[in-house]
């Protein structure tokens, strides 16, 4: 059995964290029996490794455990029952990793499934996309569908690939992985222009990008420019561009979460802060923390944050100067600003996640720095405006607004003028 890293070990722990949020995202409503579901590992192994002298279960195991064991709660909790409708795609392109993982799933009593709901590919992810993208199509109008993509390296998934899984389905999540640092090292080598071009950058961008090497925040400029480059490339409205780095390796890698809607982002970052130390990016606190400055250091400051307690408070305490400022460009023009509008419009570029935005919103309206209306149903049923003046939590459709008393947190000039009398 071949060894298995701590890098690989976090990245498995993530995908069946990220999994079980999944599905328990997607089955909150009671009346719901069942769910149909697509899960691809497009780099599945033989499914067995070797963890300190310990057998290791690898990602193809550990993602049928998670849907067993949720269909498992999900009939026993739910009146009328529940049923997962799930198919798997494992994908290697190395014949006797697939005809190990198929010994290993007859042994753990999945034999009669192969070939039904659970289909090995022989090849490429590169060959093999095309014919799932049809498979999770002919399965209903949902296409709710997870894409595991643990390349070795990072170039052997060209963007082209990822474009139609986002074009053509219309709920996909794409889970990325991308050794970034044999990239950036790559790219001052004569050989950069070709190697590159699965990821689909030019001779002019390539050049852009190591015109500053050796610069303080050199990395930090080229991770983020290739953040919104991937991002545009595949189609992917909302990302997650951080970093896979256990304190006992010395390996990095991105784990890019690609995705068309906002809450998928949203449970995505909830695995980040349940990882804690496993997680890292090069950047800032709370929100616009992608932004790229060329006098600090990527492992300098603020730039060296993980997902612990020390970073929720630095998050949370540049949020209460953050907030304001945001709320009052969003309603210059004279409209009003919804969760949503704060959430969605920053989520590509902060680590933060809406609990730690309501608990801010919260304390802002406490302290007499907001106001928030939400909407309720009256007694015939009708959606009415109410103040929300003591929740803690709120809906993505509730609005805020500044109050026009004196500011804690808002420079005076950034003050609404106070209505005439």
């Amino acid at each position: 059995m071949p060894d298995l890293g701590r890098h690989s070990v976090a990245k498995h722990n993530i995908y069946e964290r990220y999994l079980g949020r999944y599905i328990d995202t997607l089955t909150r409503h009671h009346s719901q029996t069942n769910l149909t579901l697509t899960i691809v590992d497009g780099f599945c192994g033989g499914g067995l490794y070797n963890l300190d002298g310990v057998e290791a279960d690898g990602s193809p195991l550990r993602m049928l455990a998670v849907v067993d064991n949720a269909q498992a709660k999900l009939a026993e909790a739910r009146a009328k029952g529940f049923t997962i409708k799930c198919d798997f795609v494992f994908i290697d392109q190395d014949p006797d990793h697939l005809a190990f993982l198929e010994e290993l799933l007859k042994q753990r009593g999945y034999g009669d499934r192969i070939g039904k709901d659970i289909i090995l590919f022989s090849g490429t992810f590169e060959n093999a996309a095309p014919d799932v993208i049809e498979r999770i199509r002919r399965r209903g109008t949902s296409h709710r569908s997870l894409f595991f993509v643990d390349q070795y390296g990072w170039s052997a998934v060209k963007l082209a690939t990822i474009r139609p899984i986002m074009g053509e389905l219309a709920n996909p999540e794409v889970i990325l992985t991308f050794m970034v640092d044999a990239l950036i090292n790559l790219m001052h080598e004569k050989s950069s222009v070709r190697a590159l071009a699965a990821i689909e950058l030019g001779r002019g961008d390539v050049q852009e990008m190591i015109r500053d090497r050796g610069k303080p925040g050199w990395k930090s400029l080229i991770q983020n420019t290739l953040y919104r480059h991937i991002q545009a490339h595949t189609g992917a409205a909302f990302y997650s561009p951080f970093y896979i780095h256990p304190p006992e390796s010395h390996r990095d890698y991105w784990l890019l979460h690609l995705s068309k809607h906002h809450t998928a982002r949203e449970e995505m970052g909830k695995v980040y802060w349940a990882e804690q130390n496993t997680m890292e990016h090069f950047g800032g606190p709370a929100l616009n923390a992608l932004g790229y400055d060329p006098l600090v250091d990527v492992r300098q400051g603020e730039f060296a944050y993980v997902f612990d307690d020390d970073a929720k408070k630095r998050s949370e305490g540049r949020l209460l100067e953050q907030i304001p400022r945001l709320i009052h460009a969003l309603t210059a023009d004279g409209r009003s600003v919804t969760r949503r509008d704060l959430f969605v419009g920053q989520a590509n570029d902060t680590p933060i996640v809406t609990s730690m935005l309501d608990d801010r919103l919260a304390l802002l309206r406490d302290s007499g720095e907001l106001t928030i209306r939400g909407r309720r149903k009256d007694s015939s049923g009708i959606l009415v405006p109410t103040d929300r003046v003591s929740a803690s939590s709120f809906e993505w459709h509730d609005e805020f607004a500044l109050t026009p008393q004196p500011s804690m947190f808002l420079m005076p000039r950034l003050r609404r003028p106070k209505p005439e009398s």
